[in-house]
């Protein structure tokens, strides 16, 4: 028999990425179907960087659902700086 497949390894989630391809895909059907000088493909993709990235920083700062969330995430994690381990306690006997 053969060893089970592996799973593929998930490409991590990136709400940044996934918001600017969002806005870079309804820029670019508003802007190239419009008459006039249009802009490189590639200065829209870095004003969809730069959209997305102020977006989630102004959701985490004014939505107060996404500022629960934060806090309440921020609440459950350890924080290792307070993590005290007492190496000498454990191996003696």
């Amino acid at each position: 028999m053969s060893a089970p497949d592996k799973p593929a390894a998930q490409p991590t989630h990136d709400p940044i990425e996934e918001l600017a391809k969002t806005l870079y895909v309804n820029l670019c059907s508003r802007i190239y179907s419009a008459g006039g000088e249009k802009p490189q493909p590639k200065a829209v993709a870095q004003l969809s960087f730069k959209l997305a990235e102020t977006f989630i920083a102004a959701n985490l700062e004014f939505n107060p659902t996404a500022i629960a969330a934060r806090e309440a995430k921020n609440k459950a994690s350890v924080k290792l700086d307070s993590v005290q381990i007492d190496f000498g306690a454990t191996g003696s006997g």
